[in-house]
């Protein structure tokens, strides 16, 4: 991902912001008496080659990488649904290739969110929501991706298109313009509507868009998308941030996470993949599918 990456992150402070008010308002608004709680783990793509020998054996195809990512990860950041429709038949052949708690989270048509920005596009819409559906149990959120250049003076298209939305399908949302950081009353009136429909939003941890970083929480559910920078000191010290900061979200009330990890070219996902998880298990004792690097497998069937 190129939006926000610096090449000298030197002088970034990559402290996480304190808790939103609001956000811990939501959470009280939906207490997880039970303790309930998911974490997903996803990355931008299953298509990188270069896994191959570290999570996907080294003679694997790439029509079969899908189905051993699935083992590693579950959930995915699917940016091609950005482009164009699927056919019936590739999300049907996607869909049988994963696993029951597998979930997709396709991303909404450029033509809808870039180019129309979200205006006279109905048809559009019902097209890729129905098509969607094909995923059935195995759909997780839909992305909304808004350009950096949409601002808040476009908050009535973007209001009146998450009205209309179906509600039967999960809708996340990406904000990316900083004047939705700056004015609190519209961001309030928007996190209103969504907190009403159960709609998510994304808060992205990137070094060169700190703004971005926002903390607004809507729902039990939240997706964050961290993009790390080769794996250097900073990125793990994120993570332990990260991951208490989600602990003590889940003690409010926090029922479910859909974390992204990103690496220049996808090529280190697995290993910060393989940090998040081994983490986590250890630190505060969550469950879920992540990266086994195949080299440590190697190592550890040798004693």
């Amino acid at each position: 991902m190129d939006f926000g990456r610096l090449k000298d992150i030197s002088g970034v402070d990559f402290s996480l912001p304190e808790e939103d008010p609001y956000s811990q308002m939501v959470l009280r608004n939906h207490p997880n008496f039970v303790g309930n709680f998911e974490f997903r783990l996803g990355a931008p793509a299953w298509s990188c080659a270069a896994w191959k020998g570290k999570i996907y054996p080294e003679k694997s195809t790439p029509q079969t990488f899908l189905h051993y990512y699935s083992q590693y990860f579950d959930t995915i950041e699917l940016n091609s649904t950005h482009y164009g429709i699927p056919k019936a038949e590739t999300l049907l052949k996607w869909k049988s290739t994963v696993p029951d708690y597998f979930r997709f989270c396709p991303k909404m048509l450029q033509n809808v969110s870039h180019r129309k920005r979200l205006i006279n596009c109905h048809q559009e819409v019902i097209e890729f929501t129905e098509q969607m559906q094909l995923f059935e149990n195995k759909l997780g959120y839909t992305w909304l991706q808004m350009p950096p250049d949409f601002d808040i003076q476009e908050v009535k298209p973007l209001l009146n298109f998450i009205e209309k939305y179906p509600t039967h399908i999960p809708l996340a949302l990406e904000l990316r313009h900083d004047s939705w950081f700056k004015d609190h009353k519209v961001l309030d009136e928007l996190s209103d509507l969504m907190e009403s429909r159960g709609d998510a939003m994304i808060i992205t941890d990137v070094a060169g868009r700190r703004d971005v970083l926002h903390m607004r929480i809507t729902s039990p559910t939240l997706l964050v998308r961290f993009v790390g920078n080769e794996l250097v000191d900073s990125d793990f010290s994120r993570v332990d941030s990260w991951l208490k900061r989600l602990q003590h979200l889940k003690m409010q009330g926090l029922q479910e996470v859909y974390f992204f990890a990103h690496q220049p070219e996808d090529i280190l996902c697995p290993e910060i993949g393989n940090y998040i998880g081994e983490k986590s298990k250890s630190k505060y004792n969550w469950e879920f599918t992540y990266p086994i690097l195949r080299e440590k497998v190697e190592q550890q069937s040798l004693f």
